[in-house]
């Protein structure tokens, strides 16, 4: 019997759309703050935890989604918030968000066709 939520791939898929989730409120909330004097922007890393545990066959669900502080150069105003960056950010962070939820509805769609439903 085919076990989706034991399945390494979903896993993996759904810990991805975690990070990417986190990213782009991380996103909005440097956008938010363009004008905040000593804000510093943040960043959200997880695809080197994920590709660890993935390597090493691990528990990705449990790959951690770090929210870091940016190493940009502060402006005047101690804001380090570049919004050109954070709008290709944001867009990369959508694509890729797609990608992940459209991989993960085929997927589901492989497995409904496998167990005699409609595809």
């Amino acid at each position: 019997m085919i076990d989706p939520v034991g399945d390494s791939t979903m896993q993996a898929l759904g810990r991805a759309l975690t990070g990417l989730s986190a990213r782009q409120r991380t996103i909005a909330d440097n956008v938010a703050n363009l004008q905040t004097p000593g804000y510093i922007a943040g960043r959200v890393d997880f695809e080197s935890s994920l590709a660890s545990a993935w390597a090493g066959g691990g528990d990705v669900t449990g790959a951690p989604i770090r929210r870091l502080a940016s190493q940009d150069p502060v402006g005047l105003n101690g804001n380090n918030v570049n919004l050109d960056e954070e709008t290709l950010a944001a867009t990369e962070t959508g694509l890729s968000y797609q990608l992940g939820v459209q991989a993960m509805t085929d997927r589901f769609q492989r497995l409904r066709s496998a167990i005699g439903g409609v595809g």
